[in-house]
């Protein structure tokens, strides 16, 4: 059956992301473990030392950062140079759908199951990210998401985004990582192989000694037809930045589509019980 959705423009929607996961994630990590009045002091640190060196000179560097920092802001802002923030959005209104495993059209709104599952670590130690055992525990974990993405077919896989906690406390928050596979099944059979295996037991054999690190998980099964998505102007990010792809004319790409058309229109439609006219009065046609 012929897919009823449109695919969101080729030009923008399946370029990959440019930025290196990993070491953004080790630079928020650190960037976080520090409280904002230790990295004040930090700097003031710096910058009595650079007065015993040059006292004449010591306030250039800082002034000279500054001010280049204000200049590319107000550049930015007055379009004269690239805003990097906006590399990764995509401009207009567009929804994810999954395709069938042999990478088939979707033909329905919500037509796959969906499992999702939230695994989430913190170091409770006054050393933060840099106490015994937290290293460990994320390595075990950059482990299984590095397994997941290079064999997702297999484990049934859809894809990740790293979150960090920002309610809980000022620095040294939970790191939390949002991961979607097609059935309950199959995050089941990856929980119980060889890799999370090993570092289920390395957990259990530290977890006493280790008082100070916390883990945790939630998991919830969306059956077909209960679960959708939409993203406006925005970066691939949630389900959007999903490992499947969809077989079209013989390319894999991105399982993206246009939200202005069809039953993509609205929230019940892409539920697959509406048709999309449900909230046309309120609705703008992103273009």
């Amino acid at each position: 059956m012929k897919s009823p959705f449109k695919l969101f423009p080729p030009g923008v929607a399946y370029r990959r992301p440019r930025q290196n996961v990993a070491a953004t994630m080790k630079y928020i990590v650190l960037r976080d473990n520090f409280g904002l009045l230790t990295w004040i002091a930090l700097g003031a640190v710096l910058q009595g030392l650079a007065s015993l060196v040059s006292p004449r000179y010591a306030l250039l560097p800082a002034a000279a950062f500054i001010a280049q920092r204000m200049l590319r802001t107000m550049f930015m802002y007055l379009g004269i140079v690239r805003n990097p923030a906006m590399d990764e959005v995509l401009p207009g209104k567009f929804a994810v759908q999954i395709p069938g495993r042999d990478g088939s059209p979707p033909t329905k709104p919500a037509e796959e199951d969906i499992t999702v599952i939230i695994l989430a670590s913190r170091s409770n130690h006054p050393l933060g990210a840099l106490a015994p055992g937290y290293g460990k525990l994320v390595g075990y974990i950059g482990n299984m998401i590095s397994e997941l993405s290079r064999e997702n077919e297999k484990h049934g896989f859809l894809g990740c985004t790293g979150w960090t906690a920002l309610t809980e406390q000022r620095s040294g928050n939970q790191v939390m990582v949002v991961c979607y596979f097609r059935t309950l099944e199959d995050l089941h059979g990856f929980a119980h192989g060889p890799l999370h295996r090993k570092a289920w037991d390395w957990w259990n054999g530290i977890t006493k000694a280790h008082p100070h690190l916390s883990i945790m998980h939630e998991v919830y099964h969306a059956p077909k037809g209960h679960w959708e998505n939409i993203f406006i102007n925005n970066h691939l990010t949630g389900i959007a930045n999903t490992v499947s792809r969809v077989n079209v004319e013989g390319k894999k790409i991105r399982p993206l589509f246009s939200g202005n058309l069809g039953g993509m229109r609205s929230q019940l439609g892409r539920l697959g019980r509406g048709n999309g006219e449900e909230n046309v009065d309120f609705d703008v046609d992103y273009k």
